[in-house]
């Protein structure tokens, strides 16, 4: 019995054949990348590159000699420029046995020195000789109302959570609407030298509520993240009341100040951001996953060109 098993794995192995398979590739044709988020607090600007095909060698460089023309309700603004003055850096990355940078490139962004307004359309036709011109548009949200919004401290009942925020603002029942929420701590400090340090970084959010479906669920929390973007598809057209823990001791001798960032999304800001977050908290194994799209409303090339309005609350003091 032993002699045919020897026998039988014998066959098994000299049958094996490595075989070589030929892909057909299609080719890629560059077109234009545009990348801008057109926020009511913020001047308007964006960004401009090139695409490069999966098995290709290229290069995404920033592209400054385009024609970015800008229209406000369909009505001429101006040509938006590369400021060159203010620019910033992308590491590039290779393999190797030490994590550095082995080349900086420089990004450059197309301004117009204004301020985008809340329910104005924007678009913008970009055009290059090298390129297919491409369009995109977005309109700007309108603001959103806030009802309530208190900290509450809970350190004697919990030594993790031992914070929690209570906000509720109103929903615009007539338009689908977007929102993220983000809670900033800002804090400074005194250095060795005597100079005063001041940083800002967001701080974790944890809730149970049923209108979040992204975030990693946590310690019996369904929701755990820095940031949370979700729609009013559970709540349209009502006051809404969301309630977040999050670790922090309440102090009032420090110079700490909590701030609140509630953004009202286009949706195409929204497909955009909730993609990149799927994006993120994808499963991964040794066999692979499965890419998750990331959303593109640019005609004729990609990227996102969408907008938001952004209100900002001092929660603490």
């Amino acid at each position: 019995m032993k002699k045919i098993l020897i026998f039988l794995c014998s066959i098994l192995l000299f049958s094996c054949q490595e075989q070589v398979v030929e892909l057909d590739i299609p080719g890629h044709t560059p077109f234009l990348v545009v990348n801008g988020i057109f926020d009511t607090d913020t001047l308007m600007f964006l960004h401009v590159s090139n695409s490069v095909g999966s098995f290709q060698q290229g290069e995404i460089n920033s592209i400054s000699d385009a024609n970015v023309l800008l229209y406000e309700n369909n009505i001429f603004l101006d040509s938006m420029r590369v400021d060159f003055n203010n620019q910033d850096f992308i590491n590039i990355f290779e393999d190797g046995p030490f994590w550095a940078a082995d080349e900086n490139k420089p990004i450059y962004y197309y301004s117009y020195d204004a301020l985008p307004q809340f329910g104005s359309t924007y678009s913008v036709e970009i055009s290059h000789p090298n390129f297919e011109t491409v369009y995109a548009q977005t309109k700007v949200p309108n603001q959103i109302q806030l009802a309530e919004l208190e900290i509450v401290d809970n350190s004697d009942q919990s030594e993790d959570y031992s914070s929690t925020l209570n906000l509720s603002f109103f929903d615009d029942p007539n338009t689908n609407n977007y929102y993220r929420i983000n809670l900033y701590r800002n804090t400074q400090y005194e250095d060795e030298s005597g100079e005063i340090v001041r940083k800002e970084y967001p701080l974790e959010l944890f809730s149970n509520d049923p209108s979040f479906s992204q975030g990693i669920p946590f310690d019996g929390y369904s929701f755990s993240g820095r940031r949370v973007f979700f729609s009013d598809d559970l709540f349209n057209g009502i006051q809404k009341e969301i309630s977040f823990d999050f670790d922090y001791k309440i102090d009032y001798e420090t110079k700490d100040t909590i701030l609140l960032q509630l953004t009202s999304f286009s949706e195409e800001a929204f497909n955009y951001y909730n993609s990149m977050e799927n994006n993120n908290d994808r499963f991964f194994s040794d066999i692979g996953t499965e890419p998750v799209p990331i959303f593109s409303n640019v005609e004729n090339g990609a990227g996102v060109f969408a907008s938001g309005n952004s209100v900002y609350f001092q929660v603490f003091p």
